[in-house]
């Protein structure tokens, strides 16, 4: 009932409180309304008419991404639009690849994978973030160009972020005066659960020294 209600003061109101938005309670842990939740989907998929084309190049978003010891950069990749083979050259975030194997839920390698399914894609050249689009290229020449592009301007783009004093900064440096700056690199295994750890770091806030993570992502 509580999220029910932050939803509400959120603009989201719930079938139950009157509005159209359907509602499915479920437990992960005790697999629970699994079922009433695919039927939801399913009938919500339905209303909207909600179509793909499986004929056209893949295309999807990163779910979760990780460093696997044995099988390097591993991505969960939701597939949206068109069929997603074996031996395809992909962009995703600043990194490219060519899809080397695709895994089901259960580890099993599949080679295709059809719009709406999870898989697994092995094949990157380093892991990208959760909810970087994922789409495949006519040629692996074209994705590594566009791979070089995107880190390209990114670091400009890291540059200037970290080269910039605003206004407020130096305000606020003159008046702590001792104000200490704490740069933190952060590295874990999981994107997600780096993620998580900037945010908790960004929020905390201490009278004599700030926190600056000024690099973060997924590796050794």
């Amino acid at each position: 009932e509580r999220i029910k209600r932050q939803l509400a003061e959120r603009g989201v109101l719930l079938e139950d409180w009157g509005g159209q938005v359907a509602c499915a309670e479920i437990s992960a842990l005790k697999g629970e309304g699994i079922e009433k939740l695919l039927e939801l989907i399913l009938l919500e998929a339905e209303l909207l008419e909600l179509k793909a084309n499986p004929s056209k190049r893949a295309r999807g978003t990163i779910i979760e991404a990780q460093l696997d010891k044995g099988r390097g950069p591993v991505a969960t990749v939701l597939v949206q639009e068109g069929t997603l083979r074996k031996g395809t050259p992909f962009i995703t975030g600043v990194f490219s690849g060519r899809v080397r194997a695709l895994l089901d839920e259960h580890g099993q390698a599949v080679g295709e994978v059809l719009p709406s399914e999870p898989v697994q894609v092995l094949g990157l050249n380093g892991v990208p973030q959760a909810g970087d689009s994922f789409a495949v290229t006519a040629t692996e020449r074209d994705a590594r160009s566009l791979s070089q592009k995107r880190q390209q301007m990114k670091r400009e783009q890291e540059h200037r972020t970290y080269g910039v004093v605003t206004l407020s900064d130096l305000h606020y440096q003159i008046q702590q005066g001792k104000i200490k700056d704490l740069k933190v690199i952060v590295k874990g295994d999981v994107d997600g659960s780096v993620e998580a750890i900037n945010q908790e770091l960004g929020a905390i806030t201490h009278e004599e020294v700030r926190v600056y993570v000024i690099h973060s992502g997924v590796g050794a």
